[in-house]
């Protein structure tokens, strides 16, 4: 997996669940189990919606997501989780390649969900 591909998406995009005001509905305690399993984790990452089925990442019969390999990270999950001092490692790894530059994602933290 390419790390350019896993840190394509730079800002949240519009229907980002991180963002205060977003017209995507999450079934009710998802975005905070999302949320907990971000910051139980250090190796967990939260892909774009906008990147899971469209490159083809599928559930199966047991509500297992399996990843097609081609998703991006989302940013708004990235951001989020910059509010919280938390860096995961994959934006750690990120930040030291390259990829991704964690001042950029702090100016996109404005418009997210603090809590």
């Amino acid at each position: 997996m390419k790390l350019k591909k896993l840190f394509a998406v730079k800002k949240p995009c519009v229907n980002c669940p991180f963002l205060k005001e977003t017209r995507f509905i999450l079934s009710e305690g998802r975005l905070d189990s999302i949320k907990k399993k971000l910051l139980e984790d250090d190796e967990h990452v939260f892909e774009c919606h906008e990147t899971t089925f469209s490159t083809g990442g599928y559930f199966d019969e047991n509500s297992v997501y399996h990843a097609s390999g081609k998703e991006s990270y989302c940013a708004g999950a990235m951001g989020w989780l910059m509010l919280k001092k938390r860096p995961n490692i994959a934006m750690r790894l990120g930040h030291a390649f390259g990829e991704i530059d964690l001042k950029e994602l702090e100016e996109a933290t404005r418009d997210l969900l603090s809590e």
